[in-house]
């Protein structure tokens, strides 16, 4: 028998007003809020995944030596182009996925949603992560070298684009796919599952979907972590070193061993488990203002 997934708060005639653009609306705010309560912890993932010594370290004593070394906003480092990159990001993936679901997979199913869960993913990944990301990683990166080449962000932009040209932010597209995309699968109906199931016995929707977004994006980890491990080093300043995908995860696993492959396993679980849930939150919590906004307006 097909598992059929709704959202609980989702009528059929909020469905007809909830069009991709207004969904990629909604999202991009959501997205914002998302990238501002998580980026210290993405900060710290990158460091750890791309300094083995600093991975030894752990994740609260790399936060600790951040601020040392260059006080609170030092957590902050490339969060400027994250958070413009935020609102398209969650403009793509939420306008992708909405716009499937109404257009071309109108059947609701766990089949359905994991295959439109998986190509907004793509999508999002290959338009916006990959340029993004290898901006993010190599500021992050050159932060922590011995003399630090980059000013600001701005010049580290400048830099990389004039130094490595289109392979400066085009690097590791293939596997940032498949993580964004992987990504997708798992949370559209993970989350709207365990939404369902959790429905009964939460008053509070944002409460609902804090506990089920923080579940959602934990599991999701526990299942990608490789992906996120070879995409930041493919991405980094010593790039170079690697020649594709699988010679980065063979240097890897060859120097580091299995646990090599889950390098900042545990900030990266406490970033996308705040990323996931005030994501499904707020445009949760955004999308039913705008609904009884629509209602109100008719």
């Amino acid at each position: 028998r097909k598992l059929v997934i709704t959202m609980p708060s989702t009528t059929q005639n909020n469905n007809a007003k909830m069009t991709p653009k207004v969904a990629a609306l909604v999202g991009g705010l959501a997205g914002a809020l998302e990238i501002t309560a998580a980026y210290p912890v993405e900060f710290t993932k990158v460091i750890m995944q791309l300094y083995p010594k600093y991975n030894q370290m752990g994740a609260l004593n790399v936060m600790k030596y951040t601020l040392q070394k260059d006080g609170f906003f030092g957590l902050f480092k490339g969060y400027n182009l994250l958070l413009g990159a935020s609102i398209p990001k969650a403009y793509v993936r939420f306008g992708v996925f909405e716009y499937l679901k109404q257009n071309v997979f109108t059947t609701q199913s766990v089949v359905n949603t994991t295959i439109a869960g998986a190509t907004a993913g793509a999508l999002e990944g290959l338009f916006i992560h990959t340029p993004v990301e290898n901006m993010k990683v190599k500021l992050i990166h050159d932060r922590f070298q011995p003399t630090p080449q980059y000013r600001n962000m701005f010049h580290g932009i400048y830099r990389i684009t004039k130094d490595k040209g289109f392979k400066g932010i085009s690097s590791g597209a293939g596997i940032t796919m498949m993580k964004e995309g992987s990504n997708h699968a798992i949370r559209f109906p993970l989350f709207m599952g365990l939404q369902k199931l959790f429905n009964p016995y939460f008053n509070n929707n944002v409460a609902r979907d804090l506990v089920t977004g923080s579940m959602t994006g934990i599991i999701c980890v526990a299942l990608n972590q490789p992906l996120d491990v070879i995409k930041t080093n493919i991405q980094g300043l010593h790039s170079h070193k690697y020649n594709g995908t699988l010679d980065c995860a063979k240097q890897i696993l060859r120097k580091e061993g299995v646990s090599g492959l889950y390098k900042g396993v545990k900030p990266r679980m406490a970033r996308v488990a705040i990323e996931v849930s005030v994501t499904f939150a707020s445009y949760n919590a955004i999308k039913d203002m705008v609904l009884k906004y629509l209602d109100s307006a008719e």
